[in-house]
């Protein structure tokens, strides 16, 4: 990594009441810069608002080497996210994480969706089938709007309260079908030749989960420690053999796809899930995943043989590959295999 400063930015709300996931962003934003300080890089942070002019004249008037982007939306509109790293494209400014075509598309989920059907990787169904359905957020992330009251029967059911979280919450949703079975996460990170490694996988269990609940990572599952259902939600990480080798093989090959025919770039999550024949379903695409210590992307790293400074290390160095100044230092080691 060169010796220049290091800007992180990250997500600011105006206002005293920042929701969770704003302070989450803002606890991993200090993390990270504690983390580099600690390395000997030069560091400094800013929020980024819907003044995006105060972080033109910021970045003018004190460019720094490289951006490590935190920023996932502005104002707490994530349709808006994919505005910090066009900026920095239009300022040669080398930063962390995916550029702003995949912001933009894993900000509109039936965007995404239609993505992915055209390059031929299985998503649910949409609103134009039988039914179960699930009805989400089309363009928030963070598990807007996402209760038990979500999964509905009937096209009908589902249409009317498409409608009603739509008025509700200020923000588009949509129908899609319910995929009853098992989750997984798979997490990718960018080699710095630009190969993605697929990350060890994580299974989402609902443990001892009421019987009239659906099995889905709610709002309260995702954000509430007050919740049984948080409590109730485990994340396991599977040997890789057995069984499911075959499945998780399948997961690993479909992540790999999605990363190489979307454009993606850095480091992501993608969500699936797994019907009662063994057929995976991408349901989500999370670019720039949280790098919280305690988060599924980051656990995944340190199971394959990263530490923390190592990872970020690694993100740097991606990006420093696929940055516009040219990189003056080989791609980082990987980890013991």
């Amino acid at each position: 990594m060169r010796e220049g400063e290091i800007l992180i930015l990250h997500g600011s709300r105006p206002g005293r009441d920042q929701p969770v996931e704003d302070l989450e962003n803002l606890d991993v934003a200090q993390g990270i810069a504690q983390t580099l300080a600690g390395r000997g890089h030069p560091v400094r942070m800013s929020p980024v608002g819907l003044d995006l002019s105060r972080l033109h004249q910021e970045l003018s008037d004190r460019p720094p080497e490289l951006v490590f982007n935190l920023a996932e939306g502005l104002d707490g509109l994530d349709r808006l996210g994919a505005a910090v790293p066009a900026l920095l494209e239009a300022l040669a400014i080398p930063y962390t994480g995916n550029p702003p075509h995949v912001l933009a598309l894993a900000d509109d989920k039936l965007a995404l969706k239609a993505v992915l059907r055209e390059a031929g990787i299985p998503t649910p169904a949409g609103d134009d089938h039988r039914g179960p359905f699930l009805v989400k957020a089309r363009h928030q992330h963070a598990s807007l709007g996402l209760d038990p009251g979500a999964r509905v029967e009937t096209r009908d059911q589902a249409l009317s309260l498409v409608h009603r979280k739509t008025r509700t919450h200020h923000t588009a949703f949509f129908a899609e079908a319910y995929i009853e079975g098992r989750e997984f996460n798979l997490s990718i990170l960018e080699d710095p030749p630009g190969e993605p490694r697929v990350l060890p996988p994580a299974e989402i269990r609902f443990h001892a989960w009421p019987e009239d609940t659906p099995k889905i990572v709610d709002h309260a599952a995702k954000w509430d420690p007050s919740s049984v259902r948080f409590a109730h939600t485990i994340r396991d990480f599977p040997d890789g053999g057995g069984p499911d080798r075959p499945l998780l093989e399948a997961l690993a090959t479909t992540s790999r796809q999605v990363f190489s025919k979307l454009g993606l770039r850095g480091y992501a999550r993608i969500d699936f899930r797994v019907d009662a024949s063994g057929q995976p379903f991408v349901i989500d695409l999370n670019p720039n995943p949280t790098l919280d210590p305690g988060a599924g992307f980051v656990q995944a790293a340190l199971r394959a043989g990263w530490d923390y400074p190592g990872l970020l290390d690694q993100i740097l160095a991606a990006a420093e590959a696929t940055g516009h100044p040219p990189t003056t230092r080989p791609p980082m080691e990987s980890p013991p295999s």
